[in-house]
């Protein structure tokens, strides 16, 4: 139903907002999920919930093992005790990276262990290691994701029902494939399908290479789910690396922009306007019309808006890494609602 995104729903207050939904409603009259979107209904240990797949072009850089050692080993203030000043006389006596450092009386350990995690590529205890000693920010974490093959990350992004202890209504997991991002939404049609949704992640988030790419997500998507899960009593770890792109976007842009908000960086670093987004703060009131109504209108812009952030947060990473310099300077597609993003069944 690709004509239904004609609203001209912008960033003007909740009253248009409302007159988009009103409008989406009355396209949707009668209609199901299943004749608004192309997804599938799957079946996983938690139950059944909805999944709507979309690929999007994106580059990112193949594994470089060899770059990443070359920039971890040559940290010599990774190793405890040595910093700037002590750095620079052991630079002055010959030790200029870690591997110079395993003849030393007091480094050799602390060297020889370092050493150890980076040969075997072991990506979550070195970006402990590297956080332990530098900021959760410091290039040099991006550095050490060049260990995971492009599949390995996972871009996520989720949408709930408030800011704490509500439910969990929309799971979003793109992943590299073959030159694009292929997100994975895992739609709740009702509370009592959250379960499924959750369980049906977990062997993404619990695989051996997984690689974890968020937007603010150590602050709330990753502790969201955490609690989502310990409250129907589901087990898992969820111990896997975490690159949380906002805290690099602030070193990176942050003295220059007024905002590090993804809608300000989606505007001036990688120069897209999103038209009829809906605004996050109104994604419960929303779901709760559908939910009230049965009528799947109000569902659309939930599920572009969560869709767009994955793409935005994947290109994003990308551009942090240096990986797709032309990201910041082309010009890029307007998305629209069931255009761009393409998931919208064309009405009959």
């Amino acid at each position: 139903m690709r004509d239904l995104q004609k609203g001209h729903l912008h960033h003007s207050g909740d009253q248009e907002a409302r007159r988009f939904r009103a409008n989406l409603i009355e396209r949707c009259r009668g209609l199901a999920i299943e004749d608004v979107f192309n997804g599938r209904e799957v079946r996983c240990s938690g139950g059944r919930c909805y999944v709507i797949d979309h690929r999007s072009p994106i580059f990112l850089a193949v594994r470089d093992r060899e770059r990443a050692a070359a920039a971890i080993l040559g940290d010599l203030s990774l190793i405890q005790g040595i910093g700037p000043t002590t750095r620079q006389r052991l630079e002055e006596r010959g030790y200029r990276t870690v591997p110079d450092l395993l003849g030393h009386p007091r480094y050799h350990q602390d060297a020889s262990r370092l050493l150890d995690l980076v040969a075997r590529g072991e990506t979550r205890e070195l970006v402990n290691w590297i956080e332990r000693r530098h900021r959760q920010s410091d290039p040099l974490l991006l550095e050490a994701s060049r260990f995971h093959a492009p599949e390995d990350f996972l871009f996520l992004d989720i949408e709930t029902l408030g800011l704490s202890s509500r439910p969990i209504i929309l799971i979003g997991l793109g992943r590299a494939e073959r030159g694009s991002i292929v997100v994975r939404q895992h739609l709740v049609r009702s509370i009592k399908e959250e379960t499924a949704a959750l369980t049906a992640i977990l062997p993404d988030l619990e695989a051996e290479r997984a690689a974890l790419v968020t937007f603010n997500g150590r602050a709330f998507d990753l502790p969201y789910i955490r609690d989502r899960l310990a409250r129907h009593g589901v087990p898992a770890t969820l111990d896997l690396p975490h690159f949380d792109v906002l805290r690099f976007a602030r070193r990176c842009w942050g003295g220059r922009l007024p905002s590090c908000r993804l809608g300000s960086l989606e505007t001036a670093v990688l120069h897209i306007t999103r038209t009829d987004d809906l605004p996050s703060a109104m994604v419960p009131e929303f779901y709760e019309t559908y939910m009230r109504t049965g009528n799947p209108g109000p569902l659309i812009p939930i599920v572009e808006h969560n869709r767009q952030d994955i793409i935005s947060l994947a290109r994003l990473f990308a551009l942090l890494r240096g990986d797709d310099r032309t990201a910041a300077t082309r010009e890029a597609p307007t998305p629209e609602m069931g255009d761009e993003m393409g998931e919208i069944k064309p009405q009959s």
